[in-house]
């Protein structure tokens, strides 16, 4: 569209200069404005995940709980530190911004790098990966209110991890437990 329009500019009666502004003025505005505008759509607060060293299986994070933490900030990065459990919970809204760096901690303090994977068949390629699974919410009951949540793969030893119903169950019953206790805090 915008050759032919130039196409149609130089054909025109107009003055060279004209002409000539008209079709590279386009061009050298542009590319810089699409560039800050990109930029500036996709921009996500980057994210920092502290996990337990010897941690495997599901990480989750709760939302939007009054009796939740508060993330820090560390050199620009929100901070996700997670309890032994794997079972964070936020006092703060779901952003749903994946820009992630993730880390296994040691008694120590000491931080190992882990692996983001894109594919379920990735996950023994590099020990310790993770993978970002689904986001939800389990029911309420009676008066409590939903409990919203995200929830991560992480894949830390050379096993095999099912991706087990039962398994899946337990750790929606062991949220609602820790939920339920930090609501009556």
């Amino acid at each position: 569209i915008f050759a032919f329009g130039t196409l149609l500019v130089f054909l025109s009666k107009k003055p060279f200069k004209t002409k000539l502004l008209t079709t590279i003025l386009p061009i050298i505005v542009y590319i810089p404005v699409t560039y800050i505008f990109l930029l500036a759509y996709s921009y996500t607060t980057p994210k920092t995940f502290l996990i337990p060293a010897d941690y495997e299986g599901t990480i989750r994070i709760v939302y939007e709980e009054k009796c939740g933490v508060k993330l820090h900030k560390e050199n620009g990065r929100q901070v996700f530190r997670f309890p032994e459990s794997g079972i964070l919970i936020l006092n703060e809204k779901f952003d749903g911004g994946i820009n992630h760096d993730y880390y296994m901690v040691d008694k120590n303090g000491r931080r190992s790098k882990v692996v983001q994977i894109l594919d379920y068949k990735d996950r023994t390629k590099k020990l310790p990966s993770i993978l970002v699974g689904g986001a939800g919410t389990l029911g309420a009951s009676g008066t409590d209110k939903e409990i919203t949540f995200s929830d991560f793969y992480l894949y830390n030893k050379d096993t095999t991890v099912v991706n087990d119903y039962r398994l899946s169950q337990r750790l929606d019953s062991v949220t609602t437990e820790i939920v339920q206790a930090c609501r009556k805090k």
